[in-house]
């Protein structure tokens, strides 16, 4: 049984994985992997180490940088029952990943074991401006916004007409400090998944624009097209 279970993990991995290479809008530029993980009951300890374990690996590996870690505070459009926290990697390019994976699968699969996935995906930004994940959300009090949806059947113009126009509203709004859109180009359970962030000043800001957000067309037009997979709210922390 053991090694079964070590096998179904194992295939898990790399199985989900790499890049969808006809999904790549740039194959030489580079992707970025989101990992949101719930930790299992009592496991807070293990969580902490093997994380530590195996990112240290994980950045040893060429093509690998600008590794980032965030603790989610609030999600939507219920509060998480177990923490949950982020993880974000930048790899040079597609062809990296599985590159990467082949050589850290054995910390992962001790990490693996103290977490259940939430969302898992690699993405390559298509809106927002140049994107850079080592700065990202770093000053503190800086409150990070991910969402990682899945549009509805039949609802992808729908969805990408509200969402510019939530966004040109978002973007006019004080303490907001930035927002991109990304291209899911691999990962686990894909279908019609889209990922967006947001970087707010402060929990402040972030409160203030969210209760005007409550009562706002654009808003309600747009959250109809999607069901969520993962909304969380985080802020920066360390994975060592």
């Amino acid at each position: 049984m053991k090694y079964l279970i070590l096998f179904v993990l194992s295939g898990l991995f790399l199985a989900c994985s790499p890049v969808k290479k006809g999904q790549l809008i740039e194959k030489e530029a580079p992707v970025f992997e989101i990992a949101v993980r719930k930790v299992k009951e009592g496991m807070k300890t293990e969580f902490v180490d093997r994380r530590a374990d195996f990112i240290t690996k994980l950045k040893q590996q060429d093509g690998v940088s600008n590794d980032r870690e965030f603790q989610s505070f609030y999600a939507l459009p219920e509060p998480d029952q177990q923490e949950v926290f982020i993880g974000m990697t930048q790899y040079a390019t597609g062809k990296t990943v599985g590159k990467v994976q082949s050589k850290v699968l054995g910390k992962f699969l001790k990490f693996a074991k103290t977490m259940d996935l939430k969302a898992y995906v690699f993405v390559q930004p298509t809106e927002g401006g140049a994107f850079d994940l080592g700065s990202l959300a770093s000053k503190p009090g800086q409150v990070l916004e991910v969402a990682v949806r899945r549009v509805k059947p039949g609802q992808e113009a729908a969805f990408d007409d509200s969402r510019k126009a939530f966004v040109s509203w978002l973007d006019q709004q004080a303490g907001l400090e930035g927002s991109w859109e990304f291209k899911v180009v691999g990962g686990q359970d894909t279908d019609n998944l889209t990922v967006g962030m947001s970087v707010y000043e402060s929990q402040e800001a972030f409160q203030a624009i969210a209760q005007k957000a409550q009562s706002l067309p654009e808003a309600g037009a747009y959250f109809s097209t999607f069901d969520p997979v993962a909304l969380q709210y985080a802020v920066s922390t360390t994975n060592q």
